[in-house]
């Protein structure tokens, strides 16, 4: 690169990794693409995980920008037909820069041809992260309609040099939003960890595996969360109580933030024990309680005993500090 090119692609990356530093997991992919646009002109992508299967890409997780559903869904049915992408998987990192009518020009990829021209698809760029054995690819497309604004070499070098740090950056931004889920007070207890929807794990703590053993049998791929748990998280489950460990799950941009822990006595609560303790904990008298919850503090006496009786505790002080795991 030029001395002036290099500098504003130095400029870039800083400015990549300082928003995913600052920015909320759902602000923050928009936010770097439009950042990339005055360097790297586009008109829509895609940004996303998939497992490359023989009938061509099967999506985990996907990021539209200027990019509708009914595109995608029109994509679907005619993937087969994407030799780009088919031929992405012949190496673990490639960028590549093409035009659609001569990338796709045999007789049968007339489909993609004309999806291509109906949605403005005219121009690529994609580059991609394959493992080889999992064939599990992390990938950016980027999209031109105009189809006389062919992909330069300089723009797909450019591009080559830029993905690693958008991808670490995604990454750390992840994290960060996971390390705020976690909270301050119990983060020694808490395993954390980040996956898709299909229980494929992008980052996990190195304890996870054997918290999750204790709990679940446990996949022969070690990048993969346990069957039985991703079902469980697929019914819509955000808070899992098993014998040995509890797991807590929020949906976040497509995304599952996972935090998993030994089971604590605190977790024998029933719910409105739960809710019980929590006000008392907040500072609220055993009467206020009641008059809160509309029952009568001979109701709320007794529960209360009973928390105390589980919890191991003979004092309102010391709910705060047991009651933070289950926040």
């Amino acid at each position: 690169m030029q001395r002036s090119a290099l500098s504003e692609f130095s400029q870039l990356v800083l400015s990549i990794y300082r928003h995913a530093q600052e920015l909320p997991v759902q602000q923050f992919q928009d936010k770097i693409l439009a950042a990339i646009k005055p360097s790297l002109p586009f008109d829509a992508s895609m940004w996303g995980t998939a497992t490359m299967a023989p009938s061509g890409i099967d999506i985990h997780s996907i990021h539209l920008h200027n990019f509708s559903p009914e595109t995608l869904a029109a994509y679907e049915k005619v993937k087969h037909q994407d030799t780009a992408a088919a031929r992405m998987t012949q190496q673990t990192v490639a960028t590549i820069g093409f035009n659609a009518t001569a990338e796709f020009n045999r007789p049968d990829q007339g489909e993609i041809r004309q999806f291509a021209r109906e949605f403005g698809h005219e121009n690529f760029f994609i580059t991609s992260s394959l493992n080889p054995v999992t064939r599990f690819v992390h990938w950016i497309s980027l999209f031109r309609a105009d189809p006389e604004r062919h992909c330069q070499d300089s723009e797909t070098e450019m591009l080559a040099h830029l993905a690693p740090h958008l991808m670490q950056a995604l990454a750390i931004n992840r994290l960060v939003h996971l390390d705020k889920l976690t909270g301050d007070l119990a983060r020694e207890k808490w395993s954390v960890a980040i996956s898709d929807t299909r229980g494929v794990l992008y980052h996990a703590d190195p304890r996870l595996r054997e918290l999750l053993r204790k709990e679940w049998t446990m996949p022969a791929n070690p990048d993969h969360l346990p069957a039985a748990l991703t079902q469980l998280l697929a019914n819509g489950e955000h808070r899992i109580t098993g014998k040995h460990v509890v797991v807590q799950a929020s949906l976040e941009h497509g995304m599952v933030f996972l935090k998993a822990r030994e089971r604590e006595v605190v977790d024998s609560l029933s719910p409105r024990e739960f809710m019980i303790a929590r006000l008392l904990a907040s500072g609220l008298t055993q009467k206020q309680v009641a008059a809160k919850l509309e029952r009568s503090p001979d109701t709320v006496r007794s529960q209360t005993r009973t928390i105390f009786s589980k919890l191991g505790i003979n004092n309102v002080t010391m709910l705060a500090p047991l009651l933070v795991l289950r926040e």
